[in-house]
């Protein structure tokens, strides 16, 4: 009689499952994984026969953690040069790990070198390279003078050649949106606002004109292609929601400064009836923290996201990260933040950055949650997150197209 076929794939058991779709969380659950997908996951008897099945009592399995705002490039605030590339990065080698490190499996490059950014994309898609998965917008569009241009790349010629577009018509601007289309981005990303975080630059009123802005908005849209737009104040977002943007990344970058709360309601619904995400980016202005930060201590100032997320507008979740050392972790604070500070719940926060991410990626046919059929992207961390949300942090293995790619439990044994 011919021999039976070896056992393959991997069963976690004893696990409480988050799963990502916003349901109460599974106890002693067991997910099946197998050909680099979830066969199964639910309350199970006993795993079936695979070649590696990991006891998980005590510790928690999630979707990979889907990061929808970062810059691969790097910024060395006051580095030169101050922002980069492949050849200034090694490859993005430290951004990679990093993220994977904090089970972030999928990243979303906002405004980045676009060869380089592609390059790096499809390397990763064909596993050539170890990291997250890659969607990119290339380039930004700005304003020459204004941000990131004129602020924190210190007018570097590279960069701006590199990782902008400043058209300075709306032919020009179709004709960037076009181009990019044709070389592969997977959405557009413009710069409305100036940029006040890391200080106002001499003139706090320089942005792109709206007709520029939505002539790239309607070439974006005519290619299939989403548009994120980096705003900083209630009237630019009100009027990027209304000219068509997908979704709105930052929206308050001062947080200390005093806001109108109705008025900022009124906008809020527009959001909703708009079907606009916002992607709050509330951990950005804590740019000088670090992964031994204790996040419960850092406030934001204000408690409009809450606001947000109260009122029904769609959050997604994004680190803004840009400095290498801070991938991965970054979206970590934010989700603490999100928690501790602005009073979502931990359950909604992580399902933000889990299924409401990939579905504004456009990847939610493939992955955000831990159901049959779905790639197996996994965070395993040790604890109970809906209980106390920092235990996000306490990674023990993290799993990607069905492998272990990080395991805790060999550092730490």
């Amino acid at each position: 009689m011919p021999h039976a076929p070896a056992p393959t794939g991997l069963a976690l058991t004893n696990a409480l499952l988050i799963d990502g779709t916003g349901g109460p969380a599974i106890e002693q659950a067991t997910i099946v994984i197998a050909d680099g997908r979830v066969v199964s996951a639910g309350p199970e008897a006993s795993p079936p026969a695979v070649a590696e099945v990991l006891d998980l009592q005590g510790r928690t399995v999630l979707p990979g953690l889907i990061d929808a705002h970062v810059h691969l490039g790097g910024l060395g605030l006051g580095a030169t040069p101050p922002f980069g590339g492949r050849s200034a990065t090694d490859d993005y080698a430290e951004a990679r790990a990093s993220a994977l490190r904090y089970g972030v499996t999928t990243q979303r490059s906002l405004g980045d070198f676009l060869h380089d950014a592609l390059w790096l994309r499809d390397e990763t898609a064909r596993s050539a390279l170890i990291g997250p998965r890659i969607m990119t917008s290339g380039p930004s569009f700005q304003v020459e003078g204004g941000h990131p241009n004129g602020t924190v790349w210190g007018g570097d010629r590279c960069a701006a050649i590199e990782a902008a577009r400043m058209p300075r018509t709306p032919e020009q601007a179709t004709r960037s949106v076009d181009e990019l289309a044709a070389a592969g981005v997977d959405l557009i990303k413009i710069i409305i606002s100036n940029n006040a975080f890391f200080g106002r630059p001499p003139n706090p009123e320089l942005k792109i004109p709206w007709a520029i802005t939505e002539a790239i908005i309607e070439a974006a849209h005519r290619h299939g292609l989403r548009v994120a737009a980096h705003v900083e104040n209630l009237e630019d977002c009100r009027q990027a929601v209304l000219s068509g943007v997908d979704d709105i990344e930052h929206l308050l970058m001062r947080a200390d400064e005093p806001q109108d709360a109705d008025a900022f309601d009124e906008l809020f619904e527009l959001m909703i009836q708009k079907g606009t995400y916002l992607v709050p980016t509330v951990a950005a202005h804590q740019h000088f923290s670090t992964p031994e930060t204790d996040a419960r201590t850092l406030q934001y100032g204000n408690k409009l996201i809450g606001r947000a997320f109260e009122l029904g507008v769609t959050l997604g979740v994004g680190s803004d990260a840009h400095s290498a050392g801070l991938h991965g972790w970054k979206l970590l604070q934010e989700l603490v933040m999100l928690v501790h500070d602005q009073g979502i719940p931990a359950l909604a926060a992580l399902s933000a950055a889990t299924k409401t991410n990939a579905e504004l990626l456009g990847i939610d046919e493939r992955l955000g949650t831990v159901e049959p059929g779905k790639t197996a992207d996994l965070l395993v961390v040790d604890g109970n997150p809906l209980t106390d949300i920092t235990a996000i942090q306490a990674t023990h293995y993290v799993i990607q197209d069905g492998a272990i790619v990080i395991d805790r439990s060999r550092i730490n044994s």
